[in-house]
């Protein structure tokens, strides 16, 4: 590391443990993730779609079995690691365009406002995987490196299904020629043989999939009897999103047309996960991150680099 990039990598070492340590305290039920949780899920008794996110509760597994530790340790050590993986993508994916500071100012706002993710009484051992799995496919695909994007795309999937909008994003990433197409539907056809591979391997199981009805009451607040922060769980992610969108609307012209691009994918990424997910489950919203960062830090900051020479960066 030199430069810039020295200073800013021990800053987000303090990052990364003040975002675990809050991670662990903010929790009611702190331990469940690892003692219900990741064996329901290893044992496919907790049920879809939780059986189909595989990743984590397996690495947690077979991390035990080969270090022998226990369970809370490996569930400690791999929150750390994960925290750490996810700042350094969104500092590698900002660092496409800004210089080291920036980026690290960028990661930081994504620390700062990450808690109103936190709003289950425990930790899903997919959520932070996700961010930082996502954020390097995002990164991939904002530096034209789309041959390691295949590899990204399949370690997402079997982290969460959410990863279909990778392959959204990346066909959005660049003009429709037939090359970009044919590339664009070898990717999706990546995420559906694993999404289809895991219901095939672990059984079908369906759930309640549409949600936009309980959402929309959601709305109206949670019952008296929660704390006046669990009343207003569905309008967090009103908080993390909408002013972003506001700043970005008001530098519209600042932004390039990558970052538009990537953007675009936020919407249909609202629609899905406001219909098929429950909205108080904030969690479900951390694609966002990724999706309208570029856009916003373009907003916010002067790059380094214009888009059009971020290729290889």
């Amino acid at each position: 590391m030199n430069g810039g990039r020295l200073p800013a990598g021990l800053l987000l070492v303090t990052v990364v443990l003040a975002s675990s340590f809050v991670d662990f305290r903010i929790r009611q039920f702190p331990s469940h993730a690892y003692t219900d949780y990741i064996p329901g899920v290893v044992n496919g008794t907790y049920g879809a779609p939780a059986t189909y996110r595989v990743l984590a509760p397996f690495a947690h597994v077979w991390l035990v079995e080969l270090t022998g530790w226990s369970d809370d340790t490996i569930w400690h050590l791999s929150r750390v690691f994960w925290f750490a993986a996810a700042y350094l993508a969104l500092f590698w994916y900002l660092r496409t365009w800004f210089a080291p500071g920036t980026a690290a100012a960028g990661v930081l706002g994504v620390a700062a406002t990450l808690p109103l993710t936190y709003t289950n009484s425990w930790a899903h051992p997919d959520a932070i995987p996700e961010l930082a799995l996502f954020t390097v496919g995002c990164a991939l695909i904002a530096r034209r490196r789309a041959g390691w994007l295949g590899p990204v795309l399949a370690v997402a999937t079997l982290n969460r299904e959410t990863a279909a909008f990778l392959v959204l994003a990346y066909g959005f990433s660049q003009p429709l020629t037939g090359r970009h197409v044919v590339r664009t539907l070898g990717f999706g056809a990546i995420w559906l043989s694993i999404f289809a591979g895991l219901r095939a391997l672990r059984g079908i199981e369906h759930y309640e999939y549409f949600q936009l009805d309980r959402n929309l009451e959601f709305l109206k607040l949670l019952p008296p009897a929660y704390d006046v922060y669990k009343r207003a769980y569905a309008w967090f992610v009103v908080a993390l999103a909408a002013p972003a969108m506001v700043v970005i609307a008001l530098r519209w012209s600042r932004v390039p047309q990558d970052a538009r691009r990537m953007l675009a994918t936020a919407g249909p990424f609202l629609l899905v996960a406001g219909s098929i997910s429950s909205i108080i489950e904030t969690r479900i919203f951390i694609p966002l991150y990724a999706l309208t960062l570029p856009a916003l830090m373009f907003a916010l900051a002067e790059p380094i680099r214009p888009p059009e020479d971020s290729r290889g960066a």
